[in-house]
């Protein structure tokens, strides 16, 4: 499987991985990442096939300060 990250891309020989097991080897927060296939934004549990590919987006929040 191919994962792009930041604009590098990363292979994987899993036959399936998980959403949840991908973040942990990529040393990432769930909380604070999100995993997209076809456009797609995966949960946790869902499978990421040998064939597929797909991109990981760090959740970034902010706001502006009222005074």
């Amino acid at each position: 499987m191919k994962v792009v990250f930041r604009g590098e891309t990363y292979e994987f020989d899993d036959e399936k991985l998980s959403v949840r097991e991908l973040l942990k080897r990529m040393e990432l927060s769930p909380e604070s990442t999100l995993v997209v296939r076809n456009d797609e934004v995966l949960t946790e549990d869902e499978i990421i096939d040998k064939d597929d590919e797909v991109r990981v987006i760090s959740a970034i929040s902010g706001g502006m300060q009222w005074e």
